[in-house]
């Protein structure tokens, strides 16, 4: 019987097509595999920061992979409305309205820390609501500042003068804030107020401090209302000193004040805000606070030199907060 000899071209093609499956089979590998994403690093955490603008602050931390985790899942903080611009030519105009006539000088300005906003007016032309007015006890929130520009720095220890700065912001206590300065001195009252004039400064702001607080006596004590308004800004954005610090300083200015000098006139509900206040017969008034609603602030500053009256300028710092309530409420 004869043997068929095999066909040596037959068994060449069928090796060649195996290996050309093989290699088809290889690519569609290659490319499925260079499509799909990266895998997360796990032991990389990365920290983003997002701007929200209604604390006054200057962002809210945004964690991706906390604490080593693979999730690639965003932790975020909720979202503020899309607040719409307040009418500042109606703002300007009601304060305007609300000062013509007066006898006294009066100086007041609002600012939207959320939209970086500012609206002013004066009781005359002849003045500027950055002109230098009287305020002999308007210097608390500067030196609560000081303290902690120094407690940052070392040289105080927040726990050993906290009282005193809630004391002098709660209760309008002008011995707590001699002794805060006092100590901004390190002993010496006159270096104190120096180290607060020039904690002022380096913010932007300006301030005469050339006398206690407590005292009725010596050179007096300047602001003006847009050097007060601009200062409470920084808190509410969260720049003055540091985030961290202007929440704090934020929390005690919004902590209700007993026996307050002036009524804000301010019933709504979910509101908190806070006043700091001087009220000197026949010299001065004035008031700055921050106003705190569900999805915005606002700063007011007022200031009032040689009162009428020293009930009609009370209800007058009450008539004007109610004004920008109207504009920042609606």
């Amino acid at each position: 019987m004869k043997t068929k000899k095999p066909d040596i071209f037959l068994g060449i093609t069928m090796c060649m097509l195996v290996l050309a499956a093989v290699l088809c089979i290889v690519i569609l590998f290659v490319q499925k595999r260079s499509n799909q994403p990266a895998a997360p690093d796990s032991n990389n955490t990365t920290l983003q920061t997002q701007n929200t603008g209604d604390t006054g602050s200057s962002g809210n931390p945004v964690v991706v992979n906390p604490s080593g985790s693979s999730s690639t899942e965003q932790v975020t903080p909720p979202q503020p409305v899309d607040l719409k611009d307040i009418d500042q030519a109606g703002l300007e105009a009601e304060l305007k309205e609300a000062l013509s006539g007066l006898n006294s000088e009066w100086q007041v300005m609002v600012i939207d820390p959320l939209k970086d906003v500012r609206v002013s007016s004066t009781s005359s032309s002849s003045i500027t609501v950055d002109d230098w007015m009287t305020a002999n006890r308007m210097a608390q929130v500067y030196i609560m500042g000081a303290v902690f520009q120094q407690v940052k720095d070392g040289t105080l220890v927040l726990d050993a003068v906290l009282e005193d700065v809630k004391s002098m912001i709660t209760k309008n206590d002008t011995y707590a804030a001699d002794r805060l300065t006092e100590q901004l001195g390190g002993g010496d009252a006159a270096k104190g107020r120096e180290a607060v004039k020039t904690f002022a400064t380096d913010n932007g702001v300006k301030l005469g401090f050339n006398r206690p607080l407590s005292s009725s006596t010596g050179k007096k004590n300047y602001v003006t209302a847009q050097q007060n308004a601009e200062l409470l800004n920084k808190i509410c954005r969260g720049e003055l000193v540091s985030q961290d610090a202007s929440r704090q300083m934020l929390d005690i200015l919004l902590t209700p004040a007993e026996n307050p000098e002036i009524d804000a006139g301010i019933t709504a509900e979910n509101v908190k805000f806070g006043f700091v206040t001087d009220v000197e017969e026949k010299t001065c008034i004035c008031s700055m606070g921050i106003v705190q609603l569900q999805n915005r602030s606002y700063v007011i500053s007022m200031v009032c030199n040689e009162p009428y009256t020293t009930n009609g300028a009370k209800n007058k710092i009450t008539q004007l907060i109610g004004i920008a309530q109207k504009y920042f409420a609606e």
